[in-house]
């Protein structure tokens, strides 16, 4: 589902979106058990509204934090919103950020988030994603499972398999290595619940779509990508005459035509693509936007015969449930 979130400062709606969006795979599902692995816990309560509804009136505090270290990287960005959340709620204290792990010289790993949850009473680790995943087409339509290595990112070369492996293998139980046990330690701090923050979108092809991949939250919409040539009759098919290309920055909160993007019709958005694809093969991503200027759908456009070499064989060096 698209949620469009009624603050009217987009850094606001971007800061709610990443902090209280569903998950995009509940991981306890995929994760072994034995690891203790769930999902993030901090939910959007009322005293959470309130203090939106109050930075929207006066976003100064948010948007110098996000000023403090300027980006065009949306993994930064969304990394940004969340260790002000953390910081500003009362119901935590963030202990530490993107907080190294050093073993002999060389850096093994880093926490991206830790944090004291004042109502559970402990210390958590806090791993954050945002993705956003291309189904493959499927020459196979017999299997009726889902599969993680048949999810692309828009560049062709990250996969849902391999992020997730090294998420749960790596990232998030960074604190079994001895050295980051020494790390924590020199923190005053022992062993550290283990949570993700995983958003973003997955979106499938108009024919021969790949089931959801294992864990898949229903509470996330299925969104479509579509090559340049089938751009204009799917536009069609969403029975909308205003579209905007989303630069990446603006890629978590559904968008408004009030914002800094430029409304286009159709025909508009037709030439805009084929103009990009002549010098780019990046996919990019569009909103559909109703009467009201608001986003009411998103979808992927890419070049044609996107992508040019992610293949099926890449199942064979995953295995379940990863795959």
């Amino acid at each position: 589902m698209i949620i469009n979130y009624p603050y009217q400062t987009q850094q606001v709606r971007d800061l709610a979106w990443a902090c209280f969006s569903p998950a995009l795979l509940h991981l306890e599902q995929i994760a072994d058990a034995s690891t203790g692995i769930t999902g993030c816990a901090l939910q959007l309560n009322p005293e959470r509204r309130k203090w939106l509804q109050q930075l929207d009136c006066d976003p100064a505090a948010l948007l110098e934090h996000l000023s403090q270290q300027p980006t065009h990287r949306l993994g930064i960005y969304f990394e940004q919103l969340w260790h002000f959340f953390l910081q500003q709620d009362p119901a935590t204290d963030l202990i530490a950020h993107n907080l190294a792990v050093v073993d002999r010289g060389k850096t093994v790993g880093e926490f991206d988030c830790i944090y004291y949850d004042h109502q559970r009473a402990r210390h958590v680790h806090l791993e954050l994603a945002v993705k956003y995943y291309l189904g493959l087409q499927r020459s196979i339509t017999n299997d009726a499972r889902g599969h993680a290595f048949e999810w692309v990112g828009p560049d062709n070369r990250d996969r849902l398999a391999t992020k997730l492996e090294h998420l749960l293998q790596h990232q998030v139980v960074l604190g079994e290595n001895p050295a980051a046990t020494h790390r924590l330690h020199e923190l005053g701090l022992g062993p550290l619940h283990r949570e993700v923050a995983f958003k973003g979108y997955l979106f499938q092809p108009l024919c021969a779509a790949p089931p959801p991949p294992v864990g898949y939250n229903l509470s996330c919409r299925l969104s479509h990508w579509v090559s340049c040539a089938q751009l204009l009759s799917y536009c069609t098919i969403l029975s909308t005459h205003t579209f905007m290309v989303l630069p990446k920055l603006q890629w978590l909160c559904a968008a408004r035509s009030l914002d800094s993007g430029e409304a286009l019709n159709a025909q508009q958005l037709h030439a805009l693509v084929v103009d990009d694809f002549e010098c780019s093969t990046y996919p990019l991503l569009i909103a559909a936007m109703n009467e009201q200027g608001a986003e009411f759908a998103r979808f992927f456009v890419t070049p044609e015969h996107w992508p040019l070499n992610a293949g099926h064989e890449e199942s064979v060096r995953y295995s379940s449930p990863l795959a």
